[in-house]
């Protein structure tokens, strides 16, 4: 482990100085803001579509609705910047250790007094950092433009508040909670095909085939998903905590995790980590750099 901070060091300064990681900050902003600003503009249509149907039955135009509840297309937006966010992280983690080692990177870090290990867990912990950045970026661009375009209030039915506003927090942020060790697991999933892999492109491409195939075909598996780190995540076929967060956020009465599946949530991703760490550790104490 010697070096581990050093390691970490070197890795954020060159994302903080990368532009493409600037670049790819606010493409995941406006991903979650364009999520909104799709779902204002459905609103728009749907009474557009009213008023023509009206005036076409020569009855009077209804009136404009007022600004909608923004609990909806908030967690919408942020859901949509989060998937997007999943696979640009995988594939900056599966592109680190292998194209580092492509480039000779790799060698010139063990000059430098880092160990084998070092510079897998380095890398490790700057996915923390990642992670933790994209939730905020895409939050901060979902937040901005709901607030922009709705109104944040209870979810109400008939006049009868189904979920208060403290209640919605409260549930957001088990959700997100329940999202970040699944993301960090992701991460370390790509450093593993990273040490696997014989190049950059190779470890890529494996990384997303494998991912993006049990994403088509995890609906299979049924339950048994669930015992898979992946199944948790915000994806194209969402099962995600987040994902029931947004039926929560519509006023739906079934929607949300059991109590054991959350749990199974927070906990399950820690040991796949652990084991795809170490893994990635082993092959990259035995390779050549």
């Amino acid at each position: 482990m010697k070096g581990t901070l050093r390691v970490l060091s070197a890795e954020w300064y060159r994302a903080r100085h990368s532009r493409v990681l600037a670049v790819a900050a606010f493409f995941l902003a406006v991903v979650a803001a364009l999520r909104v600003v799709a779902a204002w503009l459905a609103d728009r249509a749907t009474y557009a579509a009213a008023v023509q149907r009206a005036l076409s039955q020569s009855r009077p135009a209804p009136p404009p609705p007022g600004p909608g509840n923004a609990w909806s297309p908030f967690v919408d937006g942020w859901l949509a910047g989060l998937t997007v966010a999943t696979l640009l992280l995988l594939i900056a983690s599966a592109r680190s250790l292998a194209g580092d080692r492509e480039a000779g990177l790799l060698r010139v870090a063990r000059t430098r007094s880092a160990s084998r290990t070092a510079l897998v867990l380095g890398r490790a912990l700057l996915g923390i950092l990642l992670v933790l950045g994209a939730l905020a970026v895409t939050g901060l661009g979902s937040f901005t433009a709901a607030s922009s375009l709705y109104i944040f209030g209870p979810i109400t039915e008939g006049g009868f508040t189904i979920y208060a506003q403290e209640e919605l927090r409260a549930e957001l942020l088990s959700a997100l909670l329940a999202t970040l060790a699944p993301l960090l697991a992701t991460w370390v999933f790509g450093l593993c095909i990273s040490s696997l892999a014989r190049g950059g492109t190779g470890a890529v491409s494996a990384a997303l085939a494998v991912y993006l195939g049990f994403d088509l075909f995890k609906e299979v598996l049924g339950p048994r998903q669930y015992w898979v780190f992946a199944a948790f995540n915000p994806s194209f076929v969402d099962k995600s905590c987040l994902h029931e967060m947004s039926g929560i956020a519509r006023g739906l009465s079934d929607a949300g995790y059991s109590a054991a599946l959350y749990a199974q949530n927070l906990w399950l991703p820690w040991p796949w980590a652990a084991g795809m760490l170490l893994v990635a550790c082993v092959v990259m104490r035995r390779r050549a750099l």
